[in-house]
């Protein structure tokens, strides 16, 4: 599948699945449709927050949509605080 068409099916995909389901709904590696996830969504820092993972650890998680950061190399990212997940929000996106 060109990255073209795959990067229209994940869009669509995204309408009603988690980003942890697109592996196994493509048949593509798990890491690659992530990245594709990471170029759709929005880097507008006003659409993320950070929101509690348990065990002490923050996650940055959209405000009004469920969905949770993932970086541009594939990653769901993990901060040991609320003020480094902010950080990360505040200086990466626009």
């Amino acid at each position: 599948m060109q990255i073209t068409n795959l990067k229209a099916k994940i869009s669509e995909l995204l309408e009603d699945n988690h980003p942890a389901e697109l592996e196994r709904l493509t048949g593509v590696d798990a890491r690659v449709c992530r990245k594709i996830v990471h170029e759709l969504y929005p880097k507008d820092k006003a659409c993320w927050e950070p929101e509690s993972i348990g065990d002490g650890t923050w996650g940055i998680y959209g405000k009004n949509y469920a969905g949770e950061w993932i970086d541009k190399n594939g990653d769901y990212l993990c901060f040991d605080t609320k003020a480094e997940a902010n950080q990360y929000i505040q200086e990466t996106m626009k």
